[in-house]
């Protein structure tokens, strides 16, 4: 198996610009055929694997960068920007999403943690961060051959693809990510939870200390935690997830006012002001520009990994 080999199958099974959905349970085929500008997004629970190219992830002013031979790790929904610098039709960036919240990630963690006794291997007190560039290894690319090989084989797909996705899903969690995941997906839920809370209550007055209450932990230990995971304090991510959400939202066609309505702003003007402090235009040239961004097929392809 070579990365040649993977990245000819990607170009089978990709064949346009963006993202591709195939039949395998969680699973994304990326291609990315011209640059992507910095653009916001809702990253979800994934793992990300470039074979060929490189992307570029912001989150609280750090910069992650992988491809070559590294992978990106997100373990809970994070509000990024994110940009491919360069790719061109004879050079696309090619690659694969996979979600980490399928039945069949949480079953192999599972068995992972009662067989092979992968363990959290930090005290329940310290947090781990939810963004992670890792090396790959020989076994998870391997794992990750064996997986996308079934979109060659319908029928052994059919028998197979479960199977092969918790072998993928096993190397993961022994690669230098592992740890992370495990923390996230594992014993650490506390975190997880206030997460949830706050995406499902995201167009209301979310407080602080009600986050805290969620999650189980005073105030002060939430805050610290929070900010050790997403490296934002907890009121930067409610409004960085907002003015995320109400992008993605004015991009699809939704007008100014109404997407500030929907994630939670009272006040158009406090919106506006909020936006263009954080992305340098205001909410109507944001408007006219993802037109022009979604007209050259980029919009599909910034929320995937």
């Amino acid at each position: 198996m070579s990365r040649r080999e993977i990245r000819d199958l990607i170009l089978r099974h990709a064949p346009a610009h963006g993202t591709t959905d195939v039949p395998i349970e969680g699973l994304q085929l990326i291609r990315v055929t011209e640059p992507v500008p910095i653009v916001p997004s809702i990253y979800p629970a994934s793992l990300c694997v470039l074979v060929q190219g490189q992307k570029r992830v912001y989150l609280g002013g750090e910069v992650k960068t992988y491809g070559n031979r590294s992978f990106l790790c997100c373990t809970m929904p994070l509000p990024v920007e994110a940009e491919v610098p360069q790719a061109s039709p004879g050079t696309p960036v090619l690659g694969l999403l996979l979600s980490l919240e399928t039945p069949t990630m949480r079953e192999t963690l599972v068995a992972a943690e009662s067989v092979a006794r992968l363990e959290p291997d930090v005290e329940r007190s310290e947090s781990t961060p939810g963004l992670v560039v890792a090396a790959w290894d020989e076994p998870l690319i391997e794992a990750v051959w064996r997986l996308l090989q079934l979109l060659d084989d319908p029928c052994a797909r059919q028998v197979l693809a479960t199977s092969r996705l918790r072998e993928l899903y096993f190397e993961l969690l022994r690669s230098e990510a592992g740890r992370v995941i495990r923390r996230t997906f594992g014993a650490s839920r506390d975190l997880g939870r206030a997460f949830a809370y706050l995406h499902e209550h995201i167009a209301e007055p979310v407080r602080v200390c009600e986050l805290a209450r969620v999650a189980g932990m005073s105030k002060a230990v939430f805050h610290r935690r929070f900010k050790a995971v997403t490296t934002l304090s907890p009121l930067q991510f409610i409004k960085a997830i907002r003015l995320n959400n109400a992008a993605a939202l004015i991009a699809g066609g939704m007008n100014v006012s109404e997407a500030a309505h929907k994630v939670g702003y009272g006040s158009p003007s406090q919106f506006s002001r909020e936006f263009s402090r954080q992305y340098g235009m205001s909410p109507r040239q944001w408007a006219t520009a993802a037109v022009a961004t979604a007209a050259a097929g980029n919009q599909s392809v910034v929320g995937a990994g």
